[in-house]
This record gives structure tokens, sequence and C-alpha cells, in this order.
């Protein structure tokens, strides 16, 4: 269309300059430039694509860019989560190397659950997991409330674990200190230090994880000690310590198989007992239940406790006295919180009265062909 307007138009234009004196034909002859440019620069537009064509163009291109971006999402998504995991375990060594030293006869399990979180917080981490000090035959979950009172004792076997989070990504590694003296105890650190070396050792893509659990069962029994079978490794996904797979403490039927990229915490127990162990009557770790149904809450405080744990914690474990440092009288939404199964309870976790127990973890990444021990 826009060619054929050009032509009529100089047509006009010449039978015009016929019928008018030389002047008049000068005053044409001036325009012709400038009607030549209008003219070559309407025939260039002629030739350009149409805009049907522009916006077809536009949208293959928008499209590529899409799935570009969604790409580069995608990387950025997966380099956050190993940054993260990885700062978290430079944390974790930090903290470990900073509370070790602390852990001795006379002090405070407060004291000790209190130092190792500030020094989290100072390093630039989050408290991925309450920090646990479990004495002789308590095994798991026991982080002083806020009027803890216990001290450590000569004959104490004392178990430190720590969960430092990054990003809602979360390094979990525990290690045992001894104060006791009986021959039976001389070797239960190094049965559980031993088993989980060995285990990390064996793990790289392709193994089963039921492979690893009766290699660790048999260094454990071979040091005349029990492994826990109730209490595992596990995977580790965001805002979720405890992930939705395991490592056996013991030789099992089956197990899953270690995959690339996977994260994981290897953690062992011996026991001087049987192993077996049972739920304490208390509970000073809760973790909010992501499967249960929305329920009202009337209490001014236990909504705000809920927005507490939504915005700050989503899914990971907060104890009782992280939480009453931001609300004083966040005991009593705890219990409507539980009662309604909005929380689940991490209770503490025993062996019998005189019984010793050891511990030792590592969170570790599944590499190509091998791991990558991240604390």
């Amino acid at each position: 269309m826009a060619k054929k307007t050009s032509k009529k138009s100089k047509s006009s234009s010449k039978s015009k300059s016929q019928d008018k004196n030389k002047p008049a034909n000068k005053d044409i002859d001036s325009e012709k430039p400038k009607k030549d440019a209008d003219l070559e620069k309407k025939e260039n537009k002629a030739q350009e694509p149409s805009t049907e064509k522009k916006e077809e163009n536009s949208e293959e291109t928008s499209e590529l860019s899409e799935e570009e971006l969604a790409k580069q999402e995608e990387e950025k998504e997966k380099q956050l989560r190993l940054d993260s995991f990885r700062k978290a375990g430079e944390i974790h060594k930090k903290v470990v190397e900073f509370i070790r030293p602390q852990v001795k006869v006379g002090a405070k399990y407060l004291d000790l659950c209190e130092a190792a979180e500030a020094k989290i917080i100072e390093l630039g981490g989050e408290i991925g997991f309450p920090t646990n000090i479990c004495v002789n035959e308590v095994a798991a979950h026991y982080t002083s409330p806020p009027d803890d009172e216990h001290v450590i004792k000569e004959g104490d076997i004392v178990k430190v674990d720590i969960g430092v989070a990054v990003e809602g990504y979360t390094a979990d590694g525990a290690f045992t200190v001894s104060f006791n003296k009986d021959p039976e105890t001389q070797n239960l650190i190094t049965a559980v230090e031993t088993a989980v070396m060995k285990g990390l050792s064996l793990i790289k893509p392709g193994v089963k994880a039921n492979e690893v659990g009766k290699e660790t069962q048999k260094i454990i029994k071979g040091f005349g000690y029990n492994p826990i079978p109730e209490l595992s490794g596990h995977s580790i996904e965001r805002w979720q310590v405890h992930g939705g797979k395991e490592i056996p403490n013991v030789a099992a039927p089956s197990g899953i198989t270690f995959e690339e990229g996977d994260v994981f915490a290897l953690e062992c127990f011996a026991s001087t007992g049987t192993g077996n162990i049972s739920r304490a009557p208390y509970c000073y770790i809760y973790e909010y239940n992501i499967s249960a149904d929305r329920v009202p809450f009337r209490g001014k405080v236990t909504r705000k406790v809920m927005g507490w744990i939504g915005n700050k914690k989503k899914s990971l474990p907060f104890s009782t006295r992280e939480l009453i440092k931001e609300f004083r009288t966040g005991k009593f939404a705890i219990r409507e919180l539980t009662n309604s199964g909005k929380l689940y309870q991490h209770h503490v976790l025993r062996e019998k009265k005189g019984i010793y127990v050891s511990q030792f973890e590592h969170t570790f990444l599944v590499t190509a062909d091998g791991i990558e021990q991240l604390t």
C-alpha cells in the first residue's frame, strides 16, 4: 500500500510542472530531493516485515527468553542451595571449635546452649536446630529450658548436637566429650567416630543407605556396644532438618540409593545398654506441622507466635527458650498450638538410667565420585 501511494504522488507533480513557468519548475525541482528522500524512506519501510510478522518474531523471542530465564533461575536456585549449605557448614565448624573447650565439669547446660546459639547468630547463621546437650543415658533432643540449672559433673558423658541454618538450609553435626573413667566407656566415643567416618568413606552415587547402616552397626558392635536403631541419619531439605530419606544405624533389608546432589547427615549412636530408647514425658523442642489443618486461634499471643513461626522459623525446629525470648507468655501459646496439632513435639529420647550413650554426626553433600563433607 505505501509503495502505490508514492507512485501516484509523483505522476501528479509531473503533470502540474508542464502548465507552469520555469520559476515554478525550479521550485518543484528544488523539492525533488526531499520527495525522493521521502520516497526512499517509504520504499524501505515497505520492505520491512509486516506488523504481524514483527509480533510473531517478538513472541518467539519472548518464549525463548522466558525459557532461558527459567533455566537461569533454576541454576541460581541450585547455586543458592549449595552456597547456603557450604556456608552453614563453615559456620558449624567455627561454632564447634568455639564451644568444645567450654564443655567441661561445672559448665551449665544452659550457658552452653546460649553460647553456641549466640555464636551462630554472630557468624551470620540462624539456629537450624536448638543446641542439644544430652548427658549420659539421654540420647537426643534435650535443650535447656529457660530456667535450667543442670551442670556437667565428673563421670558424665556429654553429647553436643548443633544445627546451623543459612537461607533455610541446615548443617547438622554432633560430638561427644567424656568425663567418665569407667573402663566400659573407654571406647564409647571412638566407636561412633570410627563408624561415621567409615560410613562416609562408602558413600557415592548408586550406593544403598542400608549398606552403610550394615557397616556402621558392625563397627559399633565390634567395640562391644549397641547402636540405637530408632535414631538414624537423615536427608536435609530446605526448612526441613529431617528430610524424608534415612540412613539406618543398623543392617536393613532395603534402603534408599544415594544420588549426586543429595545432602544428608550421617549420625551414629553407641550405647552401653541394649540400644532401646523411650520417650521422656517432657519436651523443649517444637516444630511447625506443615500437614496440620488450618485452625483459627482466639488467643492474641498465640496468633503472634504463629506469625513468628511463619516468618522466622518456617518448619525449622525451635526451643521454648528461643520462643520465650520473643514472647514472655509464649508457653501458653505452645500448649494451645500443640493441642490443636499445629506443633510437632521433639520429645527427649533416652536409654535406661545408668546407661551411657555417645553420638557423632557429620553433614555431607553427595558428589559425582564420593562426598563433600560440610561440617
